[in-house]
């Protein structure tokens, strides 16, 4: 019987370049680097390799860690100031990732430093197959809002994939948790079969928005104004679910956003092809339209990101940016002065890492940052193996 013919897939597609020439180059050579001596490869001098990148001095605080009694999975960090204190969230479960009964949990500090007993602010239920993923968390007036996925139907993934679970038989809708005391919460539900990462933060046209992911496809949730109890819009980001080698899969919703001073919005999303590079998608009317998610040469691990701008202006990305696939050992944080072209990055943290409770989709390194400006500081928050929850603070003038 004769065989079929068959062609190649063609496709083209529009990337963009957000590192400068030298940045480019340094890039790269960390890369090489940190591969040749992970097979374990010697220069030919004898030499020790070089350090492509500085550590910025920084202060490490452990504010929950994990243990059996009180869970030995933590992960997906929030944190924001309210009220003269620091409220810090998070995720937490007895062990493997989005488990029934994984719930968020929140403790605040006054200081950074001292953290107080973690209080529980969505339960999970074991029993009822419903468990929760920590969003971020926001102050509004005399409000405190907690953004968090309510996920049913736990179904153990049958091929190897970034979920813990069978995606196609799980519910999800994303929805706030809200109060006036930080003890009393009201539940409100606001998107269904959709999932967020990420507090959202104001435009400079004074609206809320935030990256999100909607029947598997990333989408922007765009409020009305500055309140985020409104109902948000949801506008779509284009998307063609069939380009390209990785078919069906695309930019993830774990997605971090600046804006710049002529308006350009960009959207740094993950990227969960094996393109090991960022996506990144553009705006040019606040929000309202996005171009498709362009490849870019921005390094990533696949996994989640934090971007914003410094009080002196500069613009700042932090991620685990090396092309090593689930490498999350290296934070590393990249700085520019237009928000178009990386000039400089930095290693904010680089010491390995060993998980100490082994679970489901757990990884070594310092993982999903979340973060915020305060005048000449910036604080990071991160989980630890998906074991520990910490934050680390940065003189901005250092960078």
């Amino acid at each position: 019987m004769e065989a079929e013919m068959t062609d190649p897939d063609i496709y083209t597609e529009t990337r963009i370049s957000m590192l400068n020439p030298e940045l480019r180059q340094r890039v790269r050579d960390n890369l090489v680097t940190s591969q040749f001596q992970k097979a374990g490869c010697l220069r030919p001098d004898g030499q020790e390799w070089p350090a492509w990148f500085d550590h910025v001095p920084i202060r490490r605080v452990r504010v929950a860690t994990g243990s059996r009694a009180f869970g030995m999975y933590n992960h997906q960090a929030g944190i924001c100031r309210w009220k003269d204190r620091y409220w810090y969230v998070f995720s937490n479960g007895a062990d493997n990732e989005e488990a029934p009964g994984q719930r968020t949990l929140m403790t605040s500090s006054p200081d950074l430093l001292a953290w107080s007993e973690p209080q529980c602010v969505a339960p999970g239920d074991p029993k009822g197959d419903l468990w929760r993923n920590t969003g971020g968390v926001m102050g509004y007036g005399e409000k405190l809002i907690v953004f968090v996925q309510t996920k049913t139907g736990h179904s153990s993934a049958r091929q190897p994939r970034m979920s813990a679970n069978e995606e196609t038989r799980a519910t999800r809708k994303a929805g706030i948790f809200v109060t006036d005391d930080a003890n009393t919460w009201s539940e409100h539900d606001v998107v269904d079969d959709c999932h967020w990462y990420e507090a959202p933060r104001l435009t400079r046209e004074g609206r809320l928005l935030c990256a999100a992911t909607k029947e598997n496809r990333p989408v922007v949730l765009l409020w009305p104004g500055d309140n985020p109890l409104d109902t948000p819009e949801i506008v779509e980001i284009p998307y063609d679910g069939s380009r390209g080698m990785d078919s069906g899969r695309f930019p993830y919703g774990e997605a971090s956003w600046y804006e710049t001073d002529d308006g350009r919005i960009l959207m740094f999303h993950r990227n969960e092809t094996d393109e090991l590079r960022l996506r990144v998608a553009l705006s040019e009317d606040s929000g309202r339209s996005w171009t498709h998610p362009m490849y870019s040469n921005i390094p990533d691990s696949k996994s989640r990101v934090s971007a914003g701008r410094l009080a002196d202006g500069r613009f700042f990305l932090i991620n685990n940016a090396i092309a090593d696939l689930l490498n999350r050992v290296p934070l590393m944080m990249s700085i520019s002065r237009d928000g178009l072209k990386f000039e400089k990055q930095y290693f904010l943290l680089n010491e390995p890492t060993k998980i100490e409770f082994p679970g489901a989709l757990k990884a070594h390194g310092y993982q999903y940052p979340c973060s915020l400006v305060e005048r000449d500081r910036l604080i990071v928050a991160y989980s630890v193996n998906k074991e520990h929850m910490e934050l680390l603070m940065l003189s901005t003038s250092e960078l």
